[in-house]
């Protein structure tokens, strides 16, 4: 019986499976490695802030408790009694931050009340457990100081951390190029949003280009402009039907080391939810409507009703001076009705204080010239129908406030999209009248992202993004910061 020799195995060392293997290549390289580098020193450098905090906060309520008792502030026998403390504390604290996104991207991380809620949650965790563990306690004072000292510290730190990055980031005039995908019509939109974004909170977008999503593996303009060295990021628009592109796409971009993200179009943030339906050969989802009904109507009407109630005798005081000025300045009338579109499509009379010579609606049409807002808005910054009363008003959105009986009575909500004047509703296209199956509201995330600084169509796409994403919590966020942005007159005219 003859035998060959057997064949000399084949040589696969670590080093050139991890060379040859395309399935390392993002993880080692490219910008989606370094934005993975940057995220996990992020979270690093955030986990030392918080356990720093908590560590300082405990060692100063047990030195401010020897304080008030006249006793000499001990660090030993305080750093023996923190040891028993701390390591339980840490990890509640550290897993209830995570839970509530306090780790998550700048751009979408949570702020103050965020911070305040995850405390109050892991302090009352500890309290159980300690006292499921045996401890007995003759006060609770090391439990509410601590949660004292633990929120004031978490806070002051982190906005530090914030700042310095934020300055440091400025100074280098860091920003993420990106290159959108889409048909012209889809990537113009997402272009002018991105315009806005060195504004607010997070790493601004910088726009390295526009390509078509055609022929990708054959389209040597597209190669090029995927570029690691020019691009950080790739994001996509208004791709829906184009499944073999899309995928040809992900898989150069994957091989990059490119991150993708999806920029969804109007039509997209429509759908308030999406639910699994059980289907033969087929993964099929039901797409609701952005419509608030049910247990949620419910909540949001109570919302209204109550806040709503409180705001009306607090700012009352107000009212009545604004009243008295108005009519004390040319006696006409002080309440401006102006007719509006509401839910629904249905149109209402929305209240303000007249803030216009009594003849502005006569007017506009001689001023329609000089608009200076884009899409289905009119607003002039140095509107000549405007009065040197009305001018204040406007400044501190004085002139709002009686849209509370609004609110009362059933026509308008606290939170919601603005209620646009007939005349700028009958310029809206059929898709952004879907904005009208909800209640208008007096604020909304119009107000507390850049007012009239904003685009048409990024302020619709921030009225679909609402209505797709309400909570009642979000409701409070938004009346929050409305304040700050009426105080401080940020795109008011």
């Amino acid at each position: 019986m003859s035998t060959e020799p057997a064949k000399p195995p084949v040589s696969r060392g670590t080093g050139n499976m991890m060379r040859r293997d395309v399935r390392f290549l993002p993880l080692l390289a490219g910008p989606a490695a370094y934005q993975r580098f940057r995220r996990a020193l992020s979270v690093l450098v955030l986990l030392v802030i918080d356990v720093t905090a908590l560590f300082l906060a405990i060692y100063a309520a047990l030195a401010f408790k020897l304080m008030l008792e006249h006793r000499a502030v001990d660090s030993s026998a305080i750093w023996a009694l923190e040891q028993q403390a701390l390591p339980l504390a840490a990890v509640t604290m550290v897993l209830t931050f995570a839970k509530n996104r306090l780790y998550a991207p700048r751009e979408s991380r949570p702020g103050a009340a965020a911070v305040l809620s995850s405390v109050t949650t892991g302090t009352l965790i500890v309290l159980v457990l300690v006292l499921a563990a045996g401890w007995r306690f003759e006060t609770y004072y090391i439990l509410y100081s601590s949660w004292f000292f633990v929120c004031a510290l978490v806070l002051a730190l982190r906005a530090s951390y914030d700042s310095l990055t934020t300055l440091a980031l400025d100074q280098m005039n860091f920003s993420r190029q990106v290159l959108l995908v889409g048909p012209d019509a889809a990537t113009e939109s997402v272009a002018e949003s991105l315009e806005h974004t060195s504004s607010r909170r997070g790493i601004p977008y910088r726009v390295a280009g526009r390509h078509e999503l055609t022929n990708v593996g054959s389209d040597e303009t597209l190669d090029d402009a995927l570029d690691p060295a020019l691009v950080d990021e790739v994001i996509v628009s208004g791709i829906g039907g184009e499944d073999t592109q899309v995928l040809a796409l992900l898989e150069l971009c994957r091989r990059r080391g490119l991150p993708v993200r999806l920029a969804p179009t109007s039509v997209e943030l429509l759908s308030h939810s999406l639910q699994a339906v059980a289907a033969p050969g087929l993964p099929l989802f039901t797409v609701q409507p952005p419509v608030l009904s049910g247990l949620q109507f419910v909540a949001k009407r109570a919302f209204d009703l109550v806040v709503g109630t409180i705001l009306l005798v607090l700012s009352a005081p107000v009212l009545g001076v604004a009243l008295l000025l108005i009519k004390l300045e040319d006696r006409g009338p002080v309440l401006h009705r102006s007719r509006r579109v509401g839910v629904d499509e249905t149109v209402f009379d929305c209240l303000k204080l007249r803030t216009m010579r009594v003849d502005a609606e006569q007017m506009q049409q001689e001023l329609e010239h000089l608009n200076e807002a884009d899409g289905a808005i009119f607003k002039i910054k140095d509107d000549p129908r405007v009065t040197r009363v009305g001018r204040l008003l406007r400044r501190y959105s004085v002139d709002e406030l009686p849209q509370l009986i609004n609110v009362l009575r059933g026509e308008m909500s606290l939170v919601g999209p603005r209620p646009l004047p007939i005349r700028d509703f009958e310029l809206l296209d059929d898709t952004q009248k879907k904005r009208y199956m909800v209640l208008p509201g007096v604020t909304g995330l119009w107000q507390v992202s850049g007012r009239s600084d904003l685009s048409f169509d990024e302020l619709i796409r921030l009225d679909f993004s609402y209505i797709e994403s309400w909570s009642i919590w979000m409701d409070l966020v938004i009346l929050a910061r409305t304040v700050p942005v009426v105080l401080w007159r940020k795109g008011a005219f």
